[in-house]
């Protein structure tokens, strides 16, 4: 999904241009540091609800059950530290931060009806993190004077973010995140596919964006992604090709039995 990147987003410019320019690729340790030095800063910014919230539990319930999948081996070699926050906003946005940190916005919250949209998406950001994504784009666009356009690629830049980076996208760089966001979608698949849940719910969550802008909506989490109609198609096939027979979808906490209607 689309992440926002805030004003701690000329750092990452300045340490990955300097310190780690000859090394290429962050390591984990500089994308741990950078990813909770950004989340301390949205904190400051937005308005996040306490860990006592339904929605917050159920988030971080569900980060849980995805945790405990992770093997030993990558845990030792990559001590993630992951962190489930939802921020108040009407924003339709989610994102992971290098390292482990993600948030959801209460507007996307809204628009879900049930807990397997809610992991398809999770488990989606999760890859993100536990694939590197971000320092891999930063690897690949290191040279061709890009990597404000990256940054704001992988992180999305939403309305905060426009007042530190408000940098045009490059086809090239648009290209790279195609690939990585078929590559997470691929990751929330098989997380609610492992877990139990049904994986139908992530295509749900696809139609859904392609009902916004049917809608003539703008939301942050629908920009420079690929194609919707081809991520459900590419889900769906998925599903097909699993051979599986996967359970009814379960209904979020907080939704009412007349929202799934």
């Amino acid at each position: 999904m689309q992440t926002r990147f805030l004003c701690v987003s000329l750092l990452f410019v300045g340490l990955i241009g300097g310190s780690q320019a000859q090394s290429l690729k962050p390591d984990f340790k500089t994308q741990l540091k950078l990813g909770k030095e950004a989340a301390a800063e949205l904190r400051k910014k937005e308005k996040v609800l306490p860990a006592s919230d339904q929605r917050v539990k159920h988030l971080t319930m569900l980060g849980s059950k995805i945790i405990a999948t992770i093997p030993a081996s990558e845990l030792k070699a990559r001590p993630y530290e992951f962190t489930f926050e939802v921020i108040e906003s009407k924003e339709i946005n989610a994102f992971a931060l290098p390292g482990g940190p993600v948030f959801f916005y209460t507007g996307l919250l809204e628009k879900l009806k049930t807990t397997d949209e809610l992991l398809g998406i999770l488990g989606h950001e999760l890859t993100h993190v536990r694939g590197e994504h971000w320092a891999k784009m930063v690897e690949d666009q290191q040279g061709k004077g890009l990597l404000v356009g990256v940054l704001s690629e992988i992180f999305k830049v939403g309305r905060t973010g426009r007042t530190v980076a408000n940098i045009a996208l490059t086809l090239d760089g648009l290209k790279y995140s195609r690939n990585y966001e078929y590559a997470a979608d691929k990751g929330g698949f098989d997380i609610e596919s492992r877990l139990g849940y049904n994986p139908q719910g992530m295509a749900n969550v696809f139609q859904m964006f392609l009902d916004l802008k049917g809608k003539g909506g703008d939301p942050e989490i629908l920009k420079t992604h690929p194609d919707d109609k081809k991520r459900i198609q590419r889900i769906q096939d998925m599903i097909k090709k699993s051979g599986k027979t996967f359970p009814a979808e379960v209904r979020l906490p907080w939704v009412t039995n007349e929202r799934l209607k």
